[in-house]
């Protein structure tokens, strides 16, 4: 249809022509404000997530978040991972 058009319609051929034009740069506008925009989501998402789960945490040792932490000793048991000075953290 557009050859046909073009061959016999000039200036329908050019305004057709602009249209497209149009229509990608539309395109192509929209997709980067949508990605802009996910992306946004998608960091707003994970910095809730990392806040809530370090809001939780009671204890931190080595980088791990824990609730609870007891002294055992040198040789006590321990449930959970037990530090170089006898404490003992765990869930």
């Amino acid at each position: 249809m557009a050859s046909s058009t073009a061959v016999s319609d000039p200036s329908g051929a050019r305004r057709l022509g602009k249209v497209s034009m149009v229509m990608s740069v539309v395109g192509i506008v929209v997709t980067v404000v949508i990605v802009i925009v996910v992306v946004a989501w998608a960091v707003s998402v994970a910095n809730r997530l990392v806040s809530d789960a370090l809001d939780s945490c009671t204890y931190i040792y080595h980088g791990t978040c824990y609730t609870d932490y007891e002294y055992v000793g040198t040789f006590g048991y321990c449930s959970g991972v037990k530090s170089s000075a006898g404490y003992c953290y765990h869930n």
